[in-house]
């Protein structure tokens, strides 16, 4: 895998409200930039896996693409993990919680390339670098923003 984009922040929520939140991407549209919509595909409670999702997101010079979505890791309370049929990327998203206390997490969002041919390297990787990064970034400060307005 190839790494696209990793972003840390402390959050001061305990890491199962966190998880709870998080675990359930319905809601990733709210703290997420470029994440139109995401709904359940099935009746697999949020955070289990197997558990799927199709996601509308807005990708660079192509519009509009609904992507379906799978949870396929999940440890209640320390990690939960999607991977997405886009091609070429294949995303896989990873969040990792650490409960710092009873009331603070550090939470660590990773989003992955599981496409590791060449030219998938060299021409897409740097491009998807940059924006999810930008992304990234803005959405792991607006996760703690609304997480610790609901608390």
């Amino acid at each position: 895998m190839n790494l696209i984009s990793d972003v840390n922040v402390l959050i001061n929520r305990a890491n199962t409200d966190v998880f709870e939140y998080v675990s359930n991407m319905e809601k990733f549209g709210e703290w997420f930039p470029g994440v139109i919509s995401i709904t359940s595909s099935d009746g697999v409670a949020h955070g289990n896996v197997d558990k799927k999702y199709l996601e509308t997101v807005k990708v660079p010079l192509a519009g509009l693409k609904q992507i379906p979505i799978s949870v396929v890791d999940s440890k209640y309370g320390k990690f939960f993990a999607t991977e997405g049929a886009f091609s070429p990327l294949f995303p896989r998203m990873e969040i990792t919680i650490k409960s710092m206390d009873d009331t603070t997490s550090s939470v660590s969002w990773r989003m992955y390339s599981r496409n590791n041919k060449s030219i998938v390297k060299v021409l897409l990787l740097p491009l998807a670098k940059s924006i999810m990064q930008k992304r990234a970034q803005v959405g792991i400060k607006q996760l703690k923003v609304n997480l610790e307005a609901s608390s």
